[in-house]
């Protein structure tokens, strides 16, 4: 891993960014194939919501020294996702740095390793994910980098790429399809209200789909004895 630090990258406009405000998560990874989301082992602490502008750190295990530096340069709205080998038994922050990120005006943390002082991240308005919590502490000597592509799980996180989070998980957006993929996932969104209501009024749906998909497939439906 190399050490190096890039100072600026582009964000999107706060326009674009905030099409995603009343986004599920949800309807966005399905208007991206449905496999865009981050793990699922990434868990929110406390609070769940994130919407904001990835900045990116890469770690190695059991390191948080590019932390420090990412808290205290890092622009008000955005976002640390911090990849650290997703490590779990060695904490890289805990609720010092939580607090002064929330006061500098961070949207949140996403952390691919472990946390610490979990009860006070718990009771903290500033959103936290991580991995596992553990109560040993981080080193503060090796390498790491700043504002460049990381990895977690099978996917790829561009400094500036939108990251929001909610109940449901964690999925990031890249700069090039924001603006486009907003729409889709409002589509998405408006179909499932519509479904819903449907419910509502009629208690059912219509799933001429379903049964055609089975006959198609030869499916041997029995009405019993």
């Amino acid at each position: 891993m190399r050490f190096v630090i890039n100072r600026q990258f582009d964000r999107l406009p706060a326009g674009i960014i905030n099409q995603y405000s009343n986004l599920a998560v949800a309807d966005i990874c399905d208007a991206l194939g449905r496999n865009a989301a981050f793990p699922s082992a990434l868990k929110p602490l406390g609070v769940s919501r994130i919407l904001g502008s990835a900045y990116t750190v890469n770690l190695p295990a059991s390191e948080n020294l590019l932390l420090y530096y990412a808290v205290d340069n890092a622009n008000p709205g955005d976002v640390l996702v911090v990849s650290c080998g997703a490590y779990e038994e060695r904490a890289v922050c805990g609720e010092i740095m939580a607090n002064l990120a929330m006061k500098r005006g961070l949207a949140g943390f996403v952390i691919d390793g472990a946390v610490r002082d979990a009860r006070a991240l718990k009771e903290l308005p500033f959103p936290v994910y991580a991995r596992s919590v553990s109560p040993n502490g981080p080193y503060k000597d090796t390498c790491g980098e700043i504002n460049v592509p990381i990895s977690i799980g099978n996917v790829v996180i561009n400094p500036g790429d939108i990251i929001v989070a909610d109940d449901d998980g964690i999925v990031a957006v890249r700069a090039e399809e924001a603006e486009g993929l907003a729409a889709q996932a409002e589509k998405i969104t408006a179909d499932g209200l519509e479904k819903l209501r449907r419910i509502e009024e009629r208690g059912t749906l219509d799933f001429t789909w379903l049964y055609e998909k089975l006959r198609r497939s030869c499916c041997t439906i029995n009405n019993g004895c």
